[in-house]
């Protein structure tokens, strides 16, 4: 299984640049039944991708048809390959319930709104390898863009946050690894929180006794 993979909502997103997809990510392209051709630069791109690509085709146009089928897929890779990380790539926010759900599970999974977005990201494990990012994701690539500034919070701070949603996850969901912990607290904070800030924020759980870390590998002590 790739390490990354990227659920792409033809019929949302429209065009699609295939070419800017980075090697190691699979890409499950969903077609909607009205959509029965596409350009020849976009079939050259697909082909280049090689078994990377796998189009799905949706018979019938009932009412999210397609968002149904990417849920069922979604749900395929993860019980294939816990770890996996992926992201959908559509515009439509009724995949955002469902991100939430499994993210609190401990998976890294969330919704991109375009292909900037879904490679803006240094972090491999939240969808696409990005360059500049080492494999502890501590740096971040050039095109990251500048800081936000942290989400309101109603009530304790950002590490109480982090703690109450990792006490809250079950110990075999929880993730193994630094890149994965950063994935699920990205999008818990609904990706307002800077990936820079949520490092250090995983920096002071180790140092506070909430985790450790060695070679590369999370342990939690809640």
């Amino acid at each position: 299984m790739a390490e990354s993979v990227l659920l792409v909502d033809y019929e949302n997103i429209g065009k699609i640049d295939l070419a800017a997809i980075p090697d190691g990510v699979r890409v499950p392209f969903f077609f909607g039944a009205s959509q029965r051709t596409v350009p020849t630069e976009f079939l050259k791109a697909a082909l280049r991708l090689g078994e990377r690509f796998v189009p799905i085709d949706i018979e019938g146009q009932g009412k999210n048809a397609l968002d149904f089928h990417i849920a069922f897929y979604l749900g395929e890779y993860l019980a294939r390959s816990p770890e996996t990380a992926c992201v959908i790539l559509s515009k439509d926010k009724g995949f955002d319930p469902l991100v939430r759900h499994l993210t609190r599970r401990g998976f890294a999974v969330r919704r991109a709104n375009s292909m900037a977005e879904a490679l803006g990201s240094a972090e491999p494990a939240v969808a696409l390898r990005g360059s500049g990012a080492t494999r502890s994701g501590r740096r971040r690539s050039g095109r990251t863009a500048a800081r936000r500034e942290s989400p309101p919070r109603e009530g304790g701070s950002l590490k109480d946050d982090a703690l109450h949603l990792l006490a809250g996850t079950q110990k075999l969901r929880r993730p193994r690894r630094r890149k994965g912990l950063i994935a699920v607290l990205h999008s818990h904070f609904s990706q307002k929180v800077p990936e820079s800030e949520l490092q250090r924020l995983v920096d002071e759980l180790i140092a506070a006794g909430n985790l450790s870390e060695a070679n590369g590998a999370i342990t939690y002590h809640l």
